[in-house]
């Protein structure tokens, strides 16, 4: 049957590297900890107990996950905070067996150990199991930049050219020593564009990326069709417009499918309810409450007050789960009658709907199921009007229909606040951007000059590549954790100078330098006789 639009479901997957060994535990940590036991995982289960199905969902990982997610180190802390999550689970199940609460505590315990079981038999490696999918054409995978900074910010004065390029490079590179194959696709972080950057990404055999609509929308030459084709700009890459109304439907913490009643309340948690001394082992070791997973109450209402919070039934949540599965596709079905109404095209349309992989599970408990709904109920329906493929199937499928492409020059963009870059350059971080422009301007001058420090020039290429990572301006001015993005870039522009002054005057530094063994660049595959090779000369 001809379908009269396609769903592009894109889910990027990034975590910015947080690399505490100093520390048993470190706060930060937990958010690896938190999206692997609640989104990574959970998709993974749901995508393989989905196997028999076209299932056709494109994954992305940034550089910094990729890097965490096949280290040891990381993979020993992940099986820790698991076998620690089941434990307190099996507590909890006694403590709640004669309660109200018995039935989503134990929906919960049954999903981490699942979860615990998974994570076992991959021997830590999550990844394969989203390679074997990929191998077996059910799923697309594809990169991002090394450390996720801000593309546009790295678009001027030459040093800045150049480590951006890097930055793309390696992507690539890390993606294949894992993957085995190139990458098609790759997610700007932040979906941020800028004029020039398509030229970037084709040289390192970029087929296609994903903007914001507005930079499509408000390009310099004019669109037919919106956001429901993609296009090609003059540099040769295709770019495919998200779409407004998948992702107010999914995003929208009002209006959005999350924010349903009945879902689990994600700030209420027993980390943080239960008596010190029964909750203590399972918290941080410092005596700081923190979220455990066990969360017991559901969303209630949209002004109801976390002490007036009812308890969260399972059974009601799955099945507003599949009702919400179905309403979506009932709503891509209706935006593409009415569109394809409107354009009169002989292919279907793209609706490319794009999220973070840990708004499903983390932020929003439900959303596993939600997918795997999705999933089901379009191979089980032959009737809708509307099938799930990814970007490399859907532009092989144009290509076949004889359907060229308009060419375009997108408008500089982003998906954050405001759609441009505030959350990124304001007045609470615009030093940072001060000391990276300086500092790299130096270290390319050593590197095309020093050819005697190659470790510790790779280890200053990781300090400032770390330095342009967008997490840190992103959390000093939303004031999540503003002390610690403060800290991490202010460290890494630290080791970097210290590594400057040791080159140039020969100032040693200690308390950096013996531990250069362990440096966390080797996890990157950095290597500044390959920056020369590949990145100087070019």
């Amino acid at each position: 049957m001809y379908k009269k639009g396609i769903i592009l479901f894109v889910l990027h997957s990034h975590l910015p590297f947080i690399y505490h060994p100093e520390y048993n535990e470190s706060l930060e940590e937990r958010w690896l900890f938190e999206a692997v036991k609640n989104s990574y995982i959970p998709l993974l289960l749901a995508l393989e107990e989905s196997k028999d199905f076209n299932i056709s969902i494109t994954f992305s990982f940034s550089g910094t996950l990729l890097a965490m997610l096949t280290n040891d180190f990381f993979k020993e802390r992940i099986y820790k905070d698991l076998k620690k999550t089941i434990e307190l689970g099996e507590k909890e199940l006694e403590r709640t067996k004669h309660s109200i609460f018995y039935k989503p505590a134990k929906f919960i315990y049954d999903n981490y150990l699942k979860v615990f079981n998974r994570f076992n038999e991959l021997n830590g490696d999550i990844l394969k199991g989203f390679k074997d999918l990929a191998y077996q054409n059910k799923i697309e995978i594809i990169t991002s930049n090394l450390t996720h900074c801000i593309s546009p910010f790295y678009m001027f004065e030459e040093s800045n050219i150049k480590l951006l390029e890097y930055q793309i490079y390696k992507a690539v590179d890390n993606f294949i020593r894992y993957f085995g194959f190139e990458p098609k696709g790759m997610w700007l972080p932040e979906c941020a564009y800028y004029q020039e950057l398509d030229k970037l990404l084709v040289k390192y055999k970029i087929e296609y990326t994903f903007l914001e609509y507005h930079g499509i929308l408000f390009s310099r030459s004019k669109v037919k069709y919106g956001t429901f084709i993609p296009y090609l700009t003059k540099g040769g890459l295709v770019v495919f417009g998200r779409d407004r109304e998948s992702s107010k439907q999914v995003w929208s913490a009002k209006e959005g499918y999350p924010g349903d009643f009945f879902y689990r309340e994600f700030y209420r948690d027993i980390g943080f309810d239960l008596d010190f001394d029964y909750i203590k082992n399972y918290i941080h070791e410092s005596g700081t409450r923190v979220d455990t997973g066990y969360k017991y109450y559901r969303i209630t209402g949209a002004d109801v007050e976390l002490s007036k919070k009812e308890v969260y039934d399972p059974d009601l949540a799955l099945k507003k789960s599949l009702e919400h599965a179905s309403n979506f596709i009932f709503n891509r079905e209706r935006q593409c009658e009415y569109w394809q109404d409107k354009l009169k095209l002989n292919v279907p349309l793209a609706i490319t709907a794009m999220y973070d992989t840990e708004l499903f599970g983390h932020w929003w408990y439900e959303g596993p199921y939600f997918i795997k709904n999705i999933i089901k109920l379009i191979n089980e329906n032959p009737n809708y009007l509307v099938s799930l493929s990814t970007p490399s199937k859907y532009l092989s499928m144009l290509k076949e229909s004889n359907f060229n492409l308009d060419i375009i020059e997108p408008n500089s963009s982003s998906w954050g606040w405001k759609g441009y870059y505030e959350y990124w350059l304001n007045g609470s971080v615009d030093y940072m951007y001060r000391h990276i422009n300086i500092n790299s301007q130096e270290l390319i001058d050593l590197i095309k000059n020093d050819s005697n420090n190659n470790e510790l020039l790779s280890c200053a290429l990781y300090e400032i590549l770390q330095a342009q990572c967008s997490d840190w301006p992103f959390i000093v001015f939303t004031g999540q954790v503003s002390p610690y993005g403060h800290y991490r870039f202010k460290q890494h522009i630290s080791n970097l100078i210290s590594i400057l002054n040791t080159i140039k005057n020969n100032q040693y530094n200690i308390n950096y330098f013996d531990n250069i063994n362990s440096h966390p660049y080797k996890f990157f595959n950095i290597n500044v006789n390959e920056f020369k090779q590949v990145i100087l000369k070019n």
